[in-house]
C-alpha cells in the first residue's frame, strides 16, 4: 500500500532548536537524548534481533507476541515474509524480504553525500578499508618500487591542473599495503635521483620542477623528530590499527611557476627501491593541500587525515586514530564511501565492488551494533552523524538491492539498521537547527523509501511537519541564518530546496519555501559579486552560483537568478546594499555585476562564529583583496586555533591581545544607502572593559574609509592592534613613512591601506594562515597597526582598491577638529588632481564642526574633488558650509545625501535614499549651484527654482 500524498503545512514545533548553544561538529558534543518504546539488549542473539524486527507470532492464539517493525499489508509481495514469520522460519522470511526489494520498482534517492574529492582510484582502497577525510588529500596514483633503485613515475595531471593558477603543488606519499617493507626515495639533497615534478604545457612543451622541501614522519618514538635533512624519504606501514610505531608518510613541496593553463600531463617522478625486502612495493601518492614545514614537520604536529587499516582482519575501528582531527571520529561512520562505490558498481557491474561495498557496510553494523541498547548502529555515534549515514545508506542499498554479492543476511542487517536509525530520529533532539533539519531529511528518506516500516507513515508526518517550520525558527526576524558561518548558511537552505523537489517527486507538498525565499535572499545579498561565498565562521568560500540557480528555479524568483547568472538572466534586485539588524550584519556594494565593490561588516554570533566582531571583508574588481581567512579543521593544531579563536586572525581591532566574546552586547546603530555612497556603523562591548565603534564610509564605485573609535571604561592603558588579512600571493609591503601597506598581486587588482596619523603608529607584517577550504591552509602574510595608551583611542584608515594596470596611490593626513573631541578629520590626495576632505562625528555633535575649509553640524561628511567635479557627501546633518559660505542647508537631517556638481557642464545631480523632488523653499534643500541648468534628482531631470546663488530641487521625505 503506497503512502498517501502528504501536504504539510506549519504548525507549532516543540524542542529547542534556535541554535545558540551547540555548534555542528563540535568534537566534544554528546550523543542526542533518546527513548523508545522497546529495546534490544546490548549482545542479543541473532533470533532476538529477528523477533524484534520481523515480529513474533503466537499460532495458538492467533496474535503477536512481539510486534515486529514492518507493514506487512504494504505490498503484496510482503505476503510471504509474514508467512515465514507465522512459521517462525526467519532465515525463509529474511529470504522473502530480499526478494521483495530486489523486484521493488526502482525509486529516486536523495543525493549521497561525500565529504572528499573523489577520484576512481579510490575505490580500491575503499575496499580495503583505506579512507581520507575531507578534501585536504587527495589521491592521484599507486606507483611500485623493487629491491634495487628505479625511477617510478605516478601521474599528478589531475594535481597540477589543480593548483597550476596557485603555484604551490605539495604531494605526500604512504604505503599501499600493511607489510613490513620500508620504501626509500632520493630526497631533494640526495646527489643524484632527486625527485622532478615534469609537466607538459598545453603547447606541448615540456617544463621540470625540482622539489622546494621534502621530507617524512615517522610514528612512535620519533613521534617529535624532524627528518628534513636525511636524504632519503621513508615509506613504511604495518600490522594492524590505523598505524604502528613503525608508520612512516613522505611530503614533497613543488613552486609551479610559468604555467598559464591546463597542462596536456604532469608526472611526478621518484627514485627508490623497497630498502627492506625483495618483494615489489606499493606506494600511493596523494595531494595535499596544506603547507609543511621542511625543518619543523613532525609526525606530532601533523594533522593528518588519510589512514589505512587494509588487511587487519577487524577492518575499520570506525573511530578516528590517535591524533586525527576529531571529526575522522565523526564522519567516517557516515559512510561516505558508499555513494561512489555504490555508483561505480552501477556503471561497471563489476561484483567485487559490489561485495567490498556490502563488505563495509556489514562491518560498520556488526561493530557498532552493541553501542546503544535501543537503537544498536542506528544511533552511532551522534545524531548528525546517523542522519548523514542515511543518505548514504538509503542511496546505496537502492543499487545493492539487485545484486547477487548483497546476501540474505547482509540484506536483514542493512534495513534492520536503517529502522532502527528511524527509531532513534524520531526522538533524538539537538538545539543547532542544521543537525535538526539534517535528521529530520533522513527520517524523511526512510519514511517515503521504505513504506514497509509500520512506523513509515508517522515519521513522514513527523518529518515534514518539522521541516516545515523549521526554517521561520532558525531564522532571524530580518532572514538572516542564526549560525554565523557561510557554508552551514548555504547548506542548510541546499538540503531544504533539495527536500522540497524530493517530497514533490514521491506525491508530497513540503511547506516553508516562503522562509526558503527568505533565506536565499540572504545568501544572495552576501554573496561576493561574481558568485563565491564570503566564508566567514566555520567555512571556506565557494562558488555559491549553483545554488543559487537552484533556488531561482525552485522560488520561480528572477531577482536571485540574476544573482546566480551574473546578470545575464533575472531581474537586477532592487537594492544594492543591505543591513541585516538582527542578524547584526551589513554589505556594501556598487552593484551586482562580476566587478562590482563589495564590503561585509560583522557583529554576529550564533554556532560556528569566530571572535570577528566588526571584522569586515573586502572584495572589488573581480578579487578578494580582504578575506575571511576560513578554519582548516577541528583539531587541537595551533593553525587551526588560531584561524578560529583569536580575534587577531580577522580584519578587526584585537584589544589587549584577548579573543572576543561574539555573544556579547552589539548592534548597527547607524546605515544609510544610496547610489552614490554608503554608511554602516556597529558597535560591540565583546572585550571586556573597552567598546569598539567601526564606522565605514563606502564611495562607490569603490573606496573604502574605515574609521575605529575604541573606549576604555578605565583610564589604564590598552594595547589597540587592527589588523588587515590577506592573500597569500598579496606580497604587501609597507612604506616607511607613510605606513601605508600596499599589496603587489602578479595579476589583477590590488588593494592600499592608508593609516591616518602614521608617526602614532607602529606597522608589522606578520606571520598568519589562510584556509580556503576545510583541510586546506597555507602560510600568508597580514599587517598590523598598533596603538597603546589610556582612554579613547581612533583608527582613520583608507582602504583603496585598484584594477589591473593601475597602482592605488593616496596620502590620507589627519586633520584637526574644532567643536568636538570626539571627531577625526582626514586630507586624502589620490593624486594631483583629485582630493577629498572626510570629517566623522563618533557621537552625535552638539554644533557645527570645524576642519580644514570646512564647517559641518552632522555625523559624517566626505567632501571630494577633481578638476572638473566636485561631490559632497553628507549623513546627519542641516549644513555643510566653506570658509563661513553654506554650500548645502536643509530644514531637517539629512539621512544620506550626495551632491554631484559639475560646473562646467553646468550639472548638478542630488541622490538620496529619501528624496522627493520639489521646489517649495520652506521644505527644499539649499545647495550652492549659481551656475546650474540641469538638475537630476535620483538619476531623474527635476525641475529647480533659484533663490539666490542657491537652487531648490529635493526635500527630505
Amino acid at each position: 500500500m503506497p503512502i498517501p500524498r502528504t501536504s504539510f503545512r506549519r504548525r507549532t514545533v516543540l524542542g529547542a532548536i534556535g541554535g545558540t548553544t551547540a555548534a555542528l561538529l563540535t568534537p566534544n558534543a554528546p550523543a542526542q537524548a533518546q527513548t523508545s518504546p522497546s529495546s534490544v539488549a546490548p549482545g542479543a542473539t541473532a533470533a532476538d534481533q529477528d523477533r524484534a524486527f520481523f515480529g513474533a507470532w503466537d499460532a495458538m492464539a492467533g496474535s503477536w507476541t512481539t510486534v515486529g517493525r514492518l507493514n506487512y499489508a504494504a505490498a503484496p509481495t510482503l505476503a510471504p515474509v509474514e508467512e515465514a514469520v507465522k512459521t517462525g522460519d526467519y532465515p525463509a522470511a529474511g529470504q522473502r524480504l530480499a526478494e521483495h526489494f530486489a523486484k521493488r520498482e526502482a525509486r529516486a534517492t536523495l543525493p549521497f553525500l561525500y565529504n572528499g574529492t573523489f577520484r576512481p582510484g579510490l575505490v580500491p582502497l575503499f575496499i580495503d578499508h583505506i579512507w581520507t577525510l575531507g578534501t585536504g588529500e587527495i589521491y592521484q596514483d599507486v606507483v611500485t618500487v623493487g629491491a634495487q633503485d628505479s625511477v617510478a613515475e605516478a601521474d599528478v595531471t589531475d594535481a597540477v591542473t589543480r593548483s597550476f593558477a596557485t603555484g604551490d603543488l605539495i604531494f605526500f606519499l604512504m604505503a599501499r599495503n600493511k607489510e613490513p617493507s620500508t620504501a626509500v626515495f632520493h630526497s631533494r639533497t640526495a646527489g643524484s635521483g632527486a625527485p622532478v615534478l615534469e609537466v607538459a604545457r598545453a603547447d606541448g612543451t615540456t617544463v621540470s620542477f625540482s622539489p622546494t622541501a621534502d621530507t617524512y614522519i615517522k610514528a612512535g618514538a620519533d613521534a617529535s623528530h624532524n627528518f628534513g635533512s636525511d636524504p632519503g624519504l621513508q615509506v613504511r606501514d604495518e600490522g594492524t590499527g590505523a598505524f604502528t610505531d613503525e608508520t612512516r608518510k613522505a611530503y614533497l613541496a613543488f613552486r609551479v611557476e610559468g604555467i598559464t593553463e591546463a597542462p596536456k600531463s604532469a608526472v611526478l617522478k621518484l627514485t627508490g627501491r623497497n630498502a627492506t625486502t625483495n618483494e615489489a612495493k606499493k606506494v600511493i601518492v596523494f595531494q595535499s593541500v596544506e603547507t609543511f614545514g621542511e625543518t619543523t614537520r613532525t609526525w606530532a604536529n601533523t594533522v593528518q587525515n588519510t589512514f589505512s587499516w587494509q588487511g587487519d582482519p577487524g577492518g575499520f575501528t570506525w573511530k578516528g586514530p590517535a591524533g586525527s582531527d576529531p571529526e575522522y571520529s565523526y564522519q567516517l561512520p557516515r559512510c561516505y564511501f558508499a555513494g561512489p562505490m555504490a555508483d561505480a558498481y552501477r556503471s561497471s557491474g563489476d561484483e567485487t565492488i559490489a561485495a567490498g561495498l556490502v563488505d563495509l557496510l556489514t562491518d560498520f553494523v556488526h561493530d557498532a551494533d552493541g553501542y546503544d541498547s535501543t537503537y544498536g548502529a542506528g544511533a552511532f555515534p551522534r545524531s548528525l552523524d546517523t542522519a548523514n549515514r542515511i543518505l548514504n545508506l538509503v542511496y546505496a542499498y537502492e543499487i545493492l538491492r539487485t545484486s547477487p554479492s548483497l546476501t540474505v543476511a547482509a540484506s536483514t542487517a542493512i534495513l534492520r539498521t536503517l529502522e532502527k536509525s528511524g527509531q532513534y530520529l524520531a526522538v533524538a533532539t539537538s538545539p543547532t537547527p542544521n543537525w535538526m533539519q539534517a535528521q529530520k531529511q533522513a527520517l524523511a528518506e526512510i519514511a517515503i523509501h521504505f513504506p514497509e516500516f509500520a512506523a513509515s507513515p508517522g515519521w513522514l508526518t513527523d518529518a515534514g511537519d518539522f521541516l516545515t517550520n523549521q526554517l521561520s525558527q532558525a531564522l532571524y526576524p530580518d532572514g538572516g541564518y542564526a549560525e554565523a558561518s557561510d557554508g552551514y548558511a548555504t547548506g542548510v537552505a541546499g538540503t531544504f530546496v533539495g527536500l522540497v523537489n524530493y517530497f514533490a517527486a514521491n506525491g508530497h507538498q513540503l511547506g516553508g519555501t516562503k522562509d526558503l525565499g527568505r533565506l536565499a535572499h540572504f545568501l544572495a545579498d552576501e554573496n561576493f559579486p561574481g558568485g563565491w561565498g564570503p566564508g566567514y565562521g566555520d567555512s571556506g568560500s565557494a562558488d555559491r552560483r549553483p545554488l543559487l540557480a537552484t533556488l531561482a528555479d525552485a522560488l520561480d524568483d528572477e531577482e536571485l537568478r540574476y544573482v546566480a547568472t551574473d546578470g545575464q538572466k533575472g531581474t537586477e534586485p532592487g537594492h544594492a546594499s543591505v543591513l541585516y539588524p538582527d542578524t547584526r550584519v551589513a554589505v556594501l556594494r556598487s552593484g551586482w555585476r562580476p566587478d562590482a565593490s563589495y564590503l561585509r561588516i560583522n557583529a554576529d554570533r550564533g554556532p560556528h562564529s569566530h571572535p570577528d566582531e566588526l571584522a569586515v571583508t573586502v572584495h572589488a574588481h573581480g578579487r578578494q583583496l580582504l578575506p575571511n581567512m576560513g578554519a582548516f579543521t577541528y583539531s587541537n593544531d595551533p593553525r587551526s586555533n588560531w584561524l578560529r579563536t583569536t580575534t587577531e586572525s580577522h580584519t578587526t581591532v584585537e584589544i589587549d591581545g584577548k579573543a572576543q566574546t561574539s555573544d556579547s552586547a552589539a548592534t548597527f546603530d547607524l546605515f544609510a544607502t544610496n547610489a552614490v555612497f554608503d554608511v554602516a556603523r556597529a558597535w560591540s562591548d565583546a572585550t571586556a572593559g573597552v567598546r569598539h565603534t567601526r564606522s565605514v564610509l563606502s564611495v562607490h564605485p569603490g573606496m573604502w574609509i574605515v574609521s575605529d573609535r575604541l573606549d576604555p571604561a578605565d583610564t589604564a592603558s590598552h594595547t589597540y592592534r587592527q589588523n588587515w588579512h590577506l592573500l597569500p600571493d598579496a606580497h604587501p609591503a609597507v612604506d616607511a613613512t607613510t605606513k601605508s601597506t600596499a599589496t603587489a598581486f602578479p595579476q589583477g587588482a590590488n588593494l592600499l591601506i592608508a593609516p591616518a596619523r602614521p608617526e602614532k603608529l607602529t606597522a608589522q607584517i606578520r606571520d598568519g594562515y589562510y584556509s580556503p577550504a576545510f583541510y586546506n591552509i597555507t602560510d600568508t602574510k597580514y599587517v598590523t597597526y598598533t596603538r597603546q595608551g589610556p582612554g579613547p583611542t581612533v583608527f582613520d584608515t583608507l582602504l583603496l582598491p585598484a584594477p589591473e594596470g593601475t597602482e592605488p596611490r593616496a596620502t590620507v593626513e589627519h586633520l584637526p577638529v574644532a567643536g568636538a573631541s570626539d571627531a577625526t578629520a582626514l586630507a586624502i590626495a589620490f593624486d594631483t588632481h583629485r582630493s577629498a576632505t572626510y570629517c566623522i562625528a563618533h557621537a552625535a555633535p552638539r554644533g557645527a564642526l570645524q576642519f580644514g575649509r570646512y564647517g559641518f553640524d552632522g555625523t559624517l561628511a566626505y567632501l571630494g574633488q577633481d578638476r572638473q567635479r566636485k561631490t559632497w557627501l553628507l549623513q546627519g546633518g542641516r549644513q555643510l558650509t566653506y570658509k563661513g559660505e553654506v554650500l548645502v542647508s536643509s530644514p531637517t537631517p539629512m539621512t544620506d545625501v550626495a551632491v554631484l556638481l559639475d560646473p562646467r557642464a553646468a550639472t548638478v545631480a542630488i541622490t538620496g535614499s529619501q528624496l522627493t523632488a520639489t521646489t517649495d523653499h520652506h521644505a527644499a534643500i539649499r545647495i550652492h549651484a549659481p551656475w546650474a541648468r540641469t538638475v537630476t534628482v535620483n538619476d531623474r531631470k527635476a525641475p529647480f527654482a533659484r533663490r539666490g546663488d542657491a537652487i531648490l530641487a529635493a526635500a527630505i521625505g
